[in-house]
């Protein structure tokens, strides 16, 4: 594969570095309810290729932390865009933090520390869809 995805409105391909979840187990399959068939998966990339990756084609790495400067409703998601959540356990390491071009939170109620990382991508890929729908009413090339 050679991962030059068409870069459009909704979500247009996902990357499971090493050492994450395999996207094509049984577990993982039912949870995306045929998603694995219908966007492109590049398993197996380093953390730095991932970067370097995105770098090389000019899309924008945005890490989810809950240390993070904005919120991710005030992030502009209209341009290509790659979202970095970590593993459920502790979420991403500083150094891989460190390495995005910017750092989303979002924002939590009372004494809640987390979220689950499948809800937390949820919440923060609606938003982004929220705004390029509403970019693409606006310019009417829809």
């Amino acid at each position: 594969m050679t991962h030059d995805w068409k870069i459009h409105g909704g979500v247009t391909g996902a990357i499971a570095t090493t050492h994450t979840s395999d996207p094509f187990s049984p577990k993982s399959l039912r949870g995306a309810m045929g998603s694995a068939f219908r966007l492109p998966i590049w398993t197996g990339p380093g953390f730095d290729e991932l970067i370097d990756w995105c770098a090389t084609r000019r899309i924008r790495t945005l890490a989810a932390a809950a240390a993070g400067r904005s919120s991710y409703r005030e992030v502009d998601w209209s341009g290509a865009v790659a979202l970095m959540v970590g593993p459920e356990s502790n979420g991403l390491s500083s150094d891989e933090i460190a390495l995005a071009n910017e750092v989303v939170r979002i924002p939590m109620q009372g004494a809640v520390e987390s979220l689950n990382v499948a809800v937390a991508t949820g919440i923060i890929l609606y938003e982004a869809s929220r705004q390029r729908t509403a970019g693409r009413l606006k310019r009417k090339d829809y």
